[in-house]
């Protein structure tokens, strides 16, 4: 099935796991037409999960395809090692009504490094109200229509970065309108958040919400998607603003700017707003998502997925002034598997991002400068991660000498202009072995603003497999290589070693 729109639906804390070919570090994710568990079936109260692992590069920096679409746990530098250990499932249910089912995550993950920490990368609680649910806490997702296993990078978020932590309310899933006899199907959310204290922004929030819809039965071997992914930071306090474009360093925080943010309305400039002549001229908050499109086709043994992400941060992406730019992308996958075969392919997928429009140079149209701001001076990330795709280069990421010394612009987004063509294969051996492979190969021009002196080449690539062994009861080895080579990132080689075991509680004694 179609990974679309990554949400929360009836429990699934590992459903990813027993469909997933091959994820570095194992994370879970959680997508909406994952398979059913143990867990989600009600064999089991709830799943423990363990993994141990380390890296070695021979750079001091981890190479691309080891520590992006992580979630933002794997350590940037090499060597390192770390620990994860993680618990999901149903809460007991006998004081609730019988539609509604508790369940909750919990993961907390430590590296040891030059920069060791503990992270807490899923923490949170969520209730089942029959076609709906609404969670709070800290949660992995994936929000886009695309295919999250082999992905490139989902355009405005992505698995790169940390949750973030937030209160959300939307459909299990795709929910058919009735009066349509299941020809029309929605899937949504909206949901509010907080985004962490920076240096440079404290007390910033999250407005995010998501619409899609699905036409074509279930059943049908041709479906058609589309809807549109809507975030916006807004909020706030910095000491780095100046007069124009903060308060004596406050940005709109009231009730009345968040409904400006939420309407994306131009506000209107009176003495009890008291707006900076930022957001006068421009809507409040920084505006970022992207305008899905898709179809999906069952053929004899394959599905077939043609997907586009449009990007946008204000109204010019909304218009289309920044038509060519979008992640596109192709992916067949084998619906019957061969267990017999030495080796299977099981999925293929094709992409190609563009992101050098951004509706030219030109103001007052142009110079979109994807994922950077001047009011939100971190850009769109999440502890220096970007929140999107991967391939828009972070100021820390990209080697030093590449960026243009003589700019006077130091935005947190070093490099947005980019071409990007990415294969991800995925296939398993008769043994059980599981691997799985990703190619890149990116043009980087840096940005409008501060253009590289040439164009920057750069190729990252990962072969990986994961070797289930007999040990403890079942355990499973994850083992990967990767490399870069090219001018946008310091030259590295690396690898990746674990061993991860999973593990349930006893049956419960609910029939759920």
């Amino acid at each position: 099935m179609v990974n679309l729109i990554q949400l929360p639906r009836t429990p699934t804390p590992c459903s990813m796991r027993q469909t997933l070919l091959f994820s570095l570090c194992l994370l879970t994710v959680h997508t909406l037409n994952a398979q059913t568990d143990s867990v989600s079936a009600g064999r089991y109260q709830a799943q423990y999960r363990l993994e141990i692992g380390g890296l070695a590069a021979s750079a001091s920096r981890t190479p691309f395809w080891l520590r992006a679409n992580q979630y933002g746990i794997v350590p940037t530098t090499s060597p390192a090692g770390l620990v994860r250990l993680g618990t999901s499932g149903r809460l007991g249910k006998s004081a609730l009504p019988q539609k509604v089912q508790l369940t909750y995550g919990l993961e907390a993950v430590g590296s040891v490094s030059t920069a060791s920490k503990v992270l807490l990368p899923e923490a949170y609680v969520s209730a089942q109200l029959g076609k709906f649910y609404v969670y709070g806490g800290r949660r992995k997702e994936i929000i886009g229509l695309g295919d999250s296993t082999l992905s490139s990078g989902f355009y405005s978020w992505s698995q790169n970065a940390l949750p973030m932590t937030k209160v959300q309310i939307g459909t299990n899933g795709f929910v058919p309108l009735g009066f349509t006899k299941g020809l029309i199907a929605i899937n949504a959310f909206y949901s509010h958040g907080w985004f962490p204290r920076t240096d440079t922004m404290q007390n910033s929030f999250l407005h995010q919400k998501v619409f899609f819809g699905r036409l074509g039965r279930p059943g049908w071997k041709v479906k058609l998607y589309g809807g549109m992914v809507y975030n916006a930071q807004w909020g706030g306090r910095s000491d780095y603003l100046n007069s124009g474009n903060s308060k004596n360093g406050k940005l709109p925080s009231s009730f009345r700017d968040y409904i400006d943010v939420v309407l994306a309305r131009q506000p209107s400039q009176t003495a009890e707003n008291d707006l900076p002549s930022h957001d006068a001229l421009n809507r409040i908050g920084n505006h970022i998502g992207s305008i899905d499109i898709g179809a999906e086709i069952a053929l004899t043994n394959w599905t077939l997925l043609i997907y586009d992400q449009h990007p946008f941060e204000d109204k010019s992406g909304i218009t289309l002034y920044n038509a060519t730019d979008g992640l596109y992308g192709v992916r067949v996958k084998r619906i019957h598997t061969q267990p017999e075969v030495f080796f299977q392919l099981n999925q293929l997928l094709i992409e190609y991002l563009t992101t050098m429009n951004q509706s030219g140079f030109a103001l007052p149209i142009g110079q979109d400068d994807y994922f950077n701001n001047f009011q939100y001076l971190d850009g769109w990330t999440r502890s220096k991660q970007v929140i999107g795709t991967p391939f828009i280069s972070s100021r820390a990421d990209v080697r030093p000498e590449v960026i243009n010394p003589k700019s006077r612009y130091k935005l947190a987004i070093a490099n947005n202009r980019v071409q990007l063509m990415h294969v991800g294969l995925a296939g398993t051996f008769s043994n059980g072995v599981r691997t799985q492979l990703k190619l890149s190969y990116s043009r980087n021009y840096g940005i409008h603003r501060a253009p590289f002196s040439q164009a920057v080449g750069q190729f990252s690539g990962l072969i990986a497999a994961i070797w289930p062994l007999k040990w403890l009861g079942g355990t499973e080895l994850q083992s990967a290589i990767a490399v870069d080579q090219g001018d946008l990132y310091i030259n590295s080689s690396g690898a990746w070693l674990s061993l991860r075991k999973t593990w349930y509680s006893k049956q419960s004694r609910y029939n759920y």
